[in-house]
């Protein structure tokens, strides 16, 4: 037998043998062994951990100051450097937020302190992937980057990219506009959401190369305010030169407003509050500024977008579409496209917007109307006759779903294709219609397509879409997702053709159970439209 002190030789011997077949598998796996886990940023070094399909994954990153105290209505500042290394390994807490009016829930880990991202990554290496950044939906005033919808490791995984979610600041506290009351310190307050998002995507230029991604291809998207704000991106001075791709999903540039109409939020936010000058407004709690706001939303869609991106003359010079048709996002590939039945999402917190007549709901959303109003049918009984004579077997609620559908979110999403056009970038244009199995009435509505794009099944907006969703669909959403990201076009193995978009054929690839590319798709309802801008120079509110 050998003696104590060989035994104990062996064993350690042993302990190594292990110790190094663990490292070896973990190798394969991550490209390192524990200590891969671990990158060095320009602010410091940061832990991260193994997500179960080895995608690492770091979280709760901060990119920005904490936006509290004097920065409260401020552009962000940068985030201070840290000693040691900062345990990635929890979320950041979401911007303080009222329950979301559809799903009647909120984040449950809430702060001012709220400036945070999280990365995904198939591997830490020097391969330098294409970058793929979320801006999370939820009309600007809900949500957060931490959302399980999110969670961008299956995406990264399939996609062999770097994906990044962000939160950023919502409803008054990124986009109250106090430039007129408060004077020039406050000319970018209204706005103060955009600019976090750019503070976001610096930050990714500066940081990402550590975490394998290539800074010098970036991918921003996002869905419905996500994608509001991809197209308002698209027009700000401040994020020229930071993107290469963008993807713009259920939003669009018609979505702004001017300082008039946004100072007349304010007002009427701080008769909530019961404030009178901005030095009120910041002596506010966080918990008094949201109660404040819960005053002035409901579930319905005419107050889904109370707060949201202003022409301020500053950090947005002019409305995004000007912008683009004028060259703004010169060098920008741009994929674009909406839901078959975007505003039927709606009628699952309000059911009897199904059911009303377009008489009835239009006037009740200025855009709409204003939109109706200025198309040559001129009339809402008018649109709705047009509409009506291509829906046989439809009801008149079946008018006012497809109108609205058009007016506020696939016709605006056309105008930004046409602009980016003018300049001969590559655009690509998509609907998606896959109905939902599992709710009467909801169809192709709002977000249906946002667990396809991530490949996450469950949560609020999973369940739209069963237990038993098309794979399928999913793997072909991604894949094409992930070529745009690598290359502007997002032709791919599994992707069936797909061509650009221009003017004349109006490409556009329809996503479906079975999915296939056909032109200019429900023409006759665009063609309702000619001559409207869908540009936001008529106030939204």
């Amino acid at each position: 037998m050998p003696t104590s002190s060989a035994a104990r030789t062996i064993q350690s011997t042993l302990a190594l043998l292990l110790v190094a077949a663990l490292c070896a598998s973990a190798l394969l796996a991550l490209g390192g062994c524990a200590t891969s886990t671990v990158v060095s940023a320009h602010a410091g070094k940061i832990q991260g951990q193994v997500a179960s399909n080895g995608v690492v994954v770091f979280k709760g990153i901060p990119y920005a100051a904490p936006p509290v105290g004097d920065l409260r209505f401020q552009p962000p500042q940068p985030a201070r450097a840290w000693s040691g290394t900062l345990e990635a390994l929890r979320y950041g807490k979401a911007e303080v937020q009222p329950p979301n009016a559809i799903a009647g829930t909120a984040p449950t880990q809430q702060s001012e302190d709220c400036l945070f991202l999280n990365v995904w990554a198939p591997k830490l290496d020097s391969s330098r992937r294409p970058v793929m950044v979320w801006i999370h939906s939820g009309g600007f005033k809900n949500g957060a980057g931490s959302d399980p919808l999110y969670d961008g490791a299956n995406l990264a995984k399939r996609g062999d990219v770097d994906v990044v979610t962000i939160n950023y600041r919502l409803g008054p506290f990124g986009f109250l506009y106090l430039g007129a009351l408060g004077g020039s310190a406050y000319a970018q307050s209204g706005n103060l959401g955009l600019l976090d998002q750019i503070a976001a995507v610096r930050w990714v230029h500066e940081n990402i190369a550590a975490f394998g991604g290539d800074p010098s291809n970036v991918t921003i998207f996002g869905e419905s305010a996500g994608g509001m704000s991809v197209c308002a991106l698209l027009g700000m001075p401040g994020a020229k030169g930071l993107l290469r791709h963008a993807i713009a999903e259920s939003g669009a540039a018609n979505m702004v407003r001017d300082t008039t109409s946004a100072s007349a939020v304010s007002t009427r936010f701080m008769t909530a509050a019961g404030v009178t000058d901005v030095n009120g407004l910041k002596a506010l709690t966080a918990a008094q500024m949201v109660a404040a706001e819960s005053k002035m939303v409901n579930p319905s869609a005419e107050s889904e977008f109370v707060f949201g991106p202003v022409v301020d003359g500053a950090s947005l010079p002019q409305p995004p579409l000007h912008a683009i048709a004028e060259g703004s996002a010169s060098g920008v590939d741009l994929m674009i496209g909406t839901n078959h039945d975007e505003i039927r999402l709606w009628t699952l917190a309000t059911p009897l917007l199904a059911r009303l007549p377009l008489t009835i709901l239009a006037p009740r959303i200025p855009t709409v109307q204003g939109a109706i109003n200025a198309t040559s049918l001129a009339s809402n009984s008018a649109v709705a006759a047009s509409y009506f004579s291509r829906m046989p077997g439809g009801t008149m609620g079946d008018v006012s779903m497809a109108v609205l559908t058009d007016a506020i979110f696939r016709v605006p999403s056309i105008r930004v294709a046409e602009a980016q056009s003018v300049r001969r970038q590559n655009i690509w244009m998509y609907m998606f219609s896959w109905p939902s199995p599992t709710i009467a009435g909801a169809r192709a509505c709002h977000a249906i397509e946002l667990p396809f794009v991530f490949g996450n099944f469950k949560g609020q907006v999973g369940r739209l879409v069963g237990t038993h969703p098309p794979q399928g669909l999913s793997n072909t959403i991604q894949d094409a997702w992930a070529a745009f990201a690598r290359t502007g076009n997002p032709n791919a193995s599994g992707v069936p053709s797909w061509k650009a978009y221009n003017t004349g054929a109006r490409a556009t690839m329809v996503f479906n159970a079975t999915t296939s590319q056909q032109d200019d798709p429900e023409g006759q309802n665009r063609m309702v439209w000619n001559g409207v801008p869908f540009d936001g120079v008529v106030p939204s509110i």
